[in-house]
């Protein structure tokens, strides 16, 4: 047993994903506590959501200034999504149209990173996304070693016990009223992403690792967060076949994540299969 726990500590892969705020709302300073965090964290591989109108050659020099030489993009106006990584990217695939920010598919280390951002307006939205995804990944013939990951401004019923305690629904339906929004669901609160995604036979890694609730949104950036406003909508999900390969779900909360955006980032250390 304790051959093979130094086995998986030598070998497994940690992989963040993290919403930047609006690439961190283009401030260098910013940028450059970004990047000194990230060194400490010594990631495999980073996807990242909320690139903000940043070129393929930005976010190539901000994976290397992290020690990540192979970066991918899914577009470059617009918030988009991206990939940074120690080792080589191939096997990209990015789609834009149906989505509202758009996904992207790529091979690192024999694994399918799938990087999503779905929608934060509408619920419907979602629905129909996380429906495409699924769709392009078995047209793609994309079936197993996957791991979906990214902010899909959807919460999960497996913390639905703290959203009822903290009454999260009535702010959501007040937000939804006053901002012609649907993130509720006919007055109730949306778990329809993840449920989808476990039914299609995904496990939501936080889940299968952690008992009990903790939050992905929002950080301390605007100040004191307050119970009903706390949600858990940063996921990785990972095929089934990866189950006994993944380890340490965590939701990083330090000094540095508290403030840099408005998202935690969120990590796993997974051994990539070798078959």
């Amino acid at each position: 047993m304790l051959a093979i726990q130094l086995l998986q500590a030598q070998t497994a892969l940690k992989i963040i994903s993290y919403n930047v705020y609006n690439y961190f709302e283009s401030e260098a300073a910013r940028k450059a506590r970004f990047v000194t965090w990230a060194k400490a964290q010594q990631a495999d591989v980073i996807a990242y959501q909320e690139l903000l109108n940043i070129t393929a050659g930005e976010l190539k020099s901000l994976g290397e200034a992290i020690g990540h030489p192979y970066t991918a993009l899914a577009k470059e106006k617009g918030y988009s999504v991206g990939i940074s990584s120690k080792y080589p990217i191939t096997e990209v695939k990015r789609v834009i149209e149906g989505m509202h920010h758009g996904f992207m598919t790529a091979k690192i280390e024999d694994l399918n990173f799938v990087v999503v951002h779905l929608s934060p307006f509408k619920h419907e939205k979602r629905r129909e996304e996380v429906a495409l995804i699924s769709d392009s990944l078995q047209r793609w013939a994309i079936s197993k070693k996957i791991l979906i990951m990214g902010d899909m401004n959807s919460l999960s019923a497996s913390d639905s016990m703290s959203y009822n305690r903290h009454d999260r629904l009535t702010p959501m339906l007040k937000s939804d009223s006053s901002s012609n929004l649907s993130n509720a669901i006919n007055g109730k609160l949306d778990y329809e992403v993840p449920a989808y995604l476990i039914q299609k036979g995904f496990i939501d890694t936080w889940s299968m690792k952690t008992k009990g609730f903790n939050f992905s949104y929002p950080t301390l950036v605007f100040g004191p967060v307050p119970d009903a406003s706390k949600e858990r909508i940063d996921y990785i999900f990972i095929s089934s076949d990866l189950q006994k390969n993944a380890t340490k779900p965590i939701i990083v909360k330090d000094a540095m994540t508290d403030q840099l955006s408005d998202h935690y980032p969120i990590s796993i250390l997974l051994v990539p299969p070798h078959s």
